[in-house]
């Protein structure tokens, strides 16, 4: 993509939001999203992926919840071991127990921002948790609690998303900050996130049509397209 081109979607979306938008808006700090428009329908994968960007959506404040393998206090005692900040550590027999009905389970999402799952209990937990927490927007990201650098790795997934509905449609959203985010942040974001897409989705770049950047209530502002790129520039 045109670095230029996607510095100029980034800033006219922001003064659109700024301008056009109700001041809600930036007091409840929405998502942005870059929307992926593919030639023809990816195929289904077998499991999510993914996406690590450069800098986090969440602010510092984000609540983490970490669902790991039993025992529950080994893995409290190993987050607080290694100076790693969750709100909240949940072994995989009390998520059965305490969390098996619904209502309980939508608490549970609402109370989060980031759902962490031991890569060794990923398998069972997306089907455990049903369709809500995807709704949200709070698939489980896995991570690797056997890494040698714990907390780098626990940082890392933090920045991630897992995009589960790929072969359902030719679009694809994928959050890449918020409102509040400046330009620059912004601009970063949009890039790892598509670099992110089109090196684990095959085939890549060849399978992308157009890319834009919106929020959930705001236009699309085009920033690529495949056919023609020229047709797709933003003037000052």
């Amino acid at each position: 993509m045109d670095p230029t081109q996607v510095e100029k979607a980034v800033e006219s979306l922001m003064k659109h939001c700024r301008a056009k938008e109700s001041s809600s808006l930036t007091e409840t700090d929405a998502h942005v999203y870059v929307q992926v428009v593919f030639k023809r329908v990816p195929n289904k994968t077998k499991h999510p992926v993914k996406l690590t960007l450069k800098n986090s959506i969440y602010n510092k404040e984000a609540s983490v919840c970490l669902i790991t393998k039993d025992p529950q206090r080994y893995y409290k005692d190993l987050m607080k071991t290694n100076n790693i900040s969750v709100a909240k550590v949940i072994g995989v027999g009390k998520l059965k127990k305490k969390y098996k009905e619904l209502e309980a389970k939508r608490i549970l999402c609402d109370s989060h921002d980031v759902f962490l799952v031991d890569d060794r209990v990923l398998p069972i937990i997306p089907r455990w948790f049903g369709s809500y927490f995807y709704r949200k927007g709070k698939a489980p990201v896995k991570v690797n609690l056997k890494k040698k650098n714990l907390k780098q790795e626990v940082e890392s997934c933090t920045r991630s998303y897992m995009v589960a509905n790929l072969g359902k449609g030719n679009n694809l959203s994928i959050p890449c900050g918020r409102v509040s985010f400046d330009n620059e942040l912004l601009s970063e974001n949009l890039h790892s996130a598509l670099n992110e897409l089109c090196a684990n989705v095959r085939p890549g770049w060849k399978n992308v049509k157009a890319v834009y950047l919106k929020t959930e209530s705001s236009v699309a502002l085009p920033v690529y397209s495949a056919l023609d790129s020229r047709a797709f520039k933003i003037t000052e």
